[in-house]
């Protein structure tokens, strides 16, 4: 089973741009209790490669589209810095849900956004959806059941 991922999204200009896209009004029946100021995050990427100095590649997610859709766009359109704190539920021993990683995204950017709705008479089960990638100065990422953490910062690395 997948882990589900939720996002808290801070802009510099905009605010807790997450407030109320759990909520029922924003994402339907997707609703749930406890992160309605959270963004449903479907799917995460992130790419680091090294040749001789380490390269950062944008934070790759798909998400519904929600309430906080029009104020992506709003944050991309102005070039708006953001904080991204992407926090990765797991099933528990008990069966319950337990927060067990997160990733940090200092001094975020919007680098692109691609919306897809799907065919609506071949694709009748599909969900609108939207693909955001993030650039961002630092980011930080915890093991929180394993005590564990690291960081790196996204510039021009000379050794």
């Amino acid at each position: 089973m997948a882990n589900i991922i939720y996002l808290t999204l801070k802009g510099k200009k905009q605010g807790l741009i997450s407030s109320g896209c759990g909520s029922l009004n924003s994402i339907g029946n997707h609703y749930q209790h406890g992160h309605e100021n959270e963004i449903f995050i479907y799917s995460l990427q992130h790419l680091m490669t090294r040749e001789q100095h380490v390269s950062h590649h944008p934070v790759m997610v798909i998400k519904p589209i929600d309430k906080s859709s029009p104020l992506l766009a709003r944050s991309f359109d102005e070039n708006e810095e953001l904080e991204c704190l992407f926090e990765n539920y797991r099933t528990s021993l008990t069966g319950g849900l337990e927060k067990n990683y997160s990733i940090r995204l200092g001094h975020a950017l919007i680098s692109s956004i691609k919306c897809n709705f799907p065919h609506s008479r071949d694709n009748n089960a599909g969900i609108p959806q939207e693909i955001i990638c993030f650039t961002y100065k630092n980011i930080t990422w915890n093991n929180l059941a394993c005590s564990t953490g690291s960081y790196s910062f996204w510039d021009d690395r000379i050794y």
